[in-house]
């Protein structure tokens, strides 16, 4: 009979929440999340306007100040390391909005994004040579102010840049917001590209239903909880998660929701 084999020890998630609360002010927003992130998976986070969707990823990215609970990268405690820190932890932010700074060329907000890399130039060529790549229209426009690109190619720029450090980990808040069908489809095509390649993708978005059949995983939010969650073809099926998504949730549906997890 052969001796049982303990399991080797998984590794922890790449990026963890904690009975994470925070708010603006004196403004509760998020209250008590708990939210898992595994290695190269893409994870959606979905709900209605006001859920709190954003304000827990810029806890995440040491953006917002932490009330209480904790925030772990593979399972250090990083709650109360500024965003820099974290980048240089490889967890990287893309902010809502498309942000560029428009009076400089797509080869100036690139190297902006590599300024961590520091001063040698070999290592920001390189970085810039992998994400034409990825993005060839940003190859095309390298001399182009970023003010005159069009509102899709901008949020490309504002993905690659974030991109430039080649980070584990990228949280993305929004990164439809405002974009053409046409872009749209070309953002989440990248997104998927970006998760299939290893990277670890975090993604708030306005699309639920989009981003949920490409998505590993999701967390629907309502009123700072989590409320469902799930692989996103299930929350795709869910029908109290259709609800959410119309609107149409009854208060004691949401508490119920909110004391079964």
């Amino acid at each position: 009979m052969q001796p049982d084999i303990p399991a080797a020890p998984s590794a922890p998630p790449v990026l963890e929440l904690q009975q994470l609360r925070t708010g603006y002010g004196d403004v509760p927003v998020v209250q008590g999340v708990d939210m898992r992130f595994a290695a190269g998976r893409m994870t959606a986070i979905i709900g209605s306007n006001g859920a709190g969707k954003s304000t827990v990823i810029k806890a995440a990215a040491g953006l917002l100040k932490v009330w209480s609970g904790r925030v772990l990268a593979a399972g250090a405690d990083i709650t109360r390391e500024p965003g820099h820190r974290r980048l240089a932890r490889g967890i990287a932010y893309v902010p809502q909005g498309r942000i560029v700074l428009p009076e400089m060329t797509v080869r100036e907000n690139l190297e902006l994004g590599g300024y961590p890399l520091g001063s040698d130039r070999r290592r920001v060529k390189a970085a810039i040579e992998r994400l034409v790549v990825l993005f060839p229209v940003l190859g095309d426009r390298m001399a182009q102010l970023a003010g005159n690109m069009s509102g899709g190619e901008q949020q490309m720029l504002a993905i690659a840049r974030a991109l430039m450090t080649d980070p584990a980990t990228v949280i993305l808040d929004e990164p439809s917001l405002g974009l053409s069908p046409k872009f749209v489809d070309i953002v989440f095509t990248k997104l998927q590209e970006l998760s299939a390649a290893g990277l670890t993708v975090i993604v708030v978005e306005q699309k639920a239903s989009k981003i949920l059949e490409i998505a590993q995983h999701g967390y629907v939010m309502h009123t700072g909880r989590v409320l469902f969650e799930g692989s996103g073809a299930d929350l795709l099926a869910d029908e109290q998660v259709k609800r959410v998504f119309l609107g149409e949730m009854p208060d004691a549906l949401a508490a119920s929701a909110t004391a079964e997890g």
